[in-house]
């Protein structure tokens, strides 16, 4: 007879050390919106437009952009 881990309580799984185990196990799967690919088209669109300047320049613009999107 085996048991699944999800079929414990709380308190059993807190004694045999399986909190984190539990966990992972009902996790629902992530839902993307934004595919992979869209990404990547995506950033290849955006390098476009940076193309013209240096690794330098692109970095420093890159890099400000990311300062403008955390506000």
């Amino acid at each position: 007879m085996s048991l699944n881990i999800t079929e414990l309580d709380k308190d059993t799984l807190k004694k045999l050390g399986l909190t984190d185990e539990h966990k992972k196990a009902i996790r629902k799967p992530r839902v993307q919106k934004f595919s992979k690919e869209q990404v990547r088209q995506n950033a290849l669109k955006a390098l476009a437009i940076l193309s013209g300047l240096t690794q330098d320049e692109r970095r420093r613009v890159l890099n400000h952009a990311i300062q403008l999107n955390e506000v």
